[in-house]
């Protein structure tokens, strides 16, 4: 990776100084709630589009952001907020130069009566990570703008009750993909019990309506919910949910009856090192994050999806961590959702097998550096369906900084 071209070290050197500034302040600043920072980062991917191996296309990118914040208890109320942007520059590829950016807000409320909850809003926009949306080698941004709000009443019993409701709306900058933009609507309610210490049980049910408007197409999706969380009062938490799962298309006779969910495993042994093992399996329209309160927006090609992850980070010293991650997915793909009628769909299915290993240094209390690398190779098991998977192999080599005055 070569990092000595006029263009690349402009953005090192202001970013670089910036550190200075913010190294000097962050050494005498006492922490408050609010942080202003700066970062950059440079990246070698050896395939950008995610295309075959035979057309990959390879290149550096630099990556000079800014990051905001405030986490401010306010009486009961808990308000959190973030925003970054990075201008991101390509060294060939210049047609893909864009400026990506994230704005997360919550509010976390609570009241004398045993109620409490939250309420969330979110827009972001970058390059998608679907390969589908990549490979036509056009700057396709995809934006998603989000609001979510969930309310939990607790009793003086074992039991308490939840429900909420959450939206979102995401859009692709390029027309030809605009059969795939998708408004998406969901709400939940449920009651929880806990029977004994550390063993949580929850029953819920969920609908959600999923809108293709420039495809005429719209999916409604029911779940039954069983969930539960089990802390035996040792190093690991444990979580799973089963939910019977039913879709329905306006368009094209692509029903669903399935049963989707999820099971987790949390281990931390020691202070040093923690261990997250985690198992999904899900369809990607409607599919509800409870933890974020945000509806999932992945490919609407992907008819059922079962993803395994471990992730597993160890303090080195007090100022050096490591981190690998390790991801199996395979999908069952479909595009009845976007290609209208009288059109018979296209079939397919893949398996994407991922490994990152990174480590970051902690120069000063708020002034951190890192390296990493990442490797991705998918396989298909169907040649004849490239508009909606292809194979292929990825490497991508990083190095960042980054600096916080708080």
């Amino acid at each position: 990776m070569t990092l000595t071209q006029p263009n690349s070290l402009r953005p090192l050197a202001l970013t670089l100084v910036g550190f200075a500034c913010l190294a000097a302040g962050s050494a005498r600043a006492e922490t408050s709630p609010y942080y202003i920072g700066a970062s950059q980062r440079f990246a070698h991917n050896s395939n950008v589009f995610l295309n075959t191996d035979a057309l990959a296309k390879s290149d550096t990118i630099s990556s000079t952001g800014v990051r905001l914040g405030i986490d401010q208890p306010i009486s009961r109320q808990r308000l959190i907020a973030s925003f970054s942007a990075n201008a991101n520059r390509y060294s060939s590829l210049s047609a893909l130069n864009n400026t990506d950016y994230a704005l997360d807000t919550r509010l976390d409320w609570e009241t004398v009566d045993r109620l409490s909850g939250n309420v969330a809003l979110s827009s972001r926009e970058s390059l998608p990570t679907d390969a589908a949306a990549l490979s036509s080698g056009l700057r396709n941004l995809l934006k998603v703008n989000s609001a979510s709000v969930q309310a939990n009443l607790g009793l003086v019993t074992m039991w308490s009750f939840d429900a909420g409701a959450a939206v979102s709306r995401a859009s692709y900058s390029e027309a030809v993909y605009a059969r795939n933009n998708t408004n998406q609507m969901s709400i939940n309610a449920g009651a929880r019990v806990t029977p004994a210490s550390g063993l949580t049980l929850r029953a819920g049910l969920r609908h959600a309506n999923v809108s293709y408007p420039n495809a005429s197409n719209d999916v409604r999706r029911n779940d039954l919910d069983f969930s539960a969380t089990v802390n035996p009062g040792g190093a690991s938490v444990f979580n799973g949910r089963i939910s019977l799962t039913r879709e329905h298309q306006s368009l094209v006779d692509r029903n669903l009856s399935n049963w989707t969910g999820a099971l987790g495993w949390n281990w931390k042994p020691t202070g040093k090192l923690s261990t997250n093992l985690s198992l999904s399996r899900d369809s990607s329209n409607g599919s509800y994050d409870f933890s974020t309160g945000t509806i999932n927006v992945g490919s609407s090609n992907s008819t059922i999806a079962t993803t395994l992850g471990l992730t597993t980070q160890w303090e080195v010293t007090s100022k050096i961590a490591m981190v690998g991650n390790l991801s199996h997915a395979r999908r069952s793909l479909d595009n009845s959702l976007t290609i209208g009628t009288g059109v018979t769909p296209a079939s397919a299915s893949d398996s994407t097998n991922s490994l990152g290993l990174s480590v970051q240094y902690a120069v000063l209390r708020n002034v951190d550096l890192g390296c990493g690398v990442t490797w991705s190779e998918r396989s298909v098991s169907s040649t004849g369906a490239t508009a909606l998977t292809a194979p292929y192999s990825a490497t991508t080599y990083s190095c960042f900084g980054q600096a916080l005055l708080r």
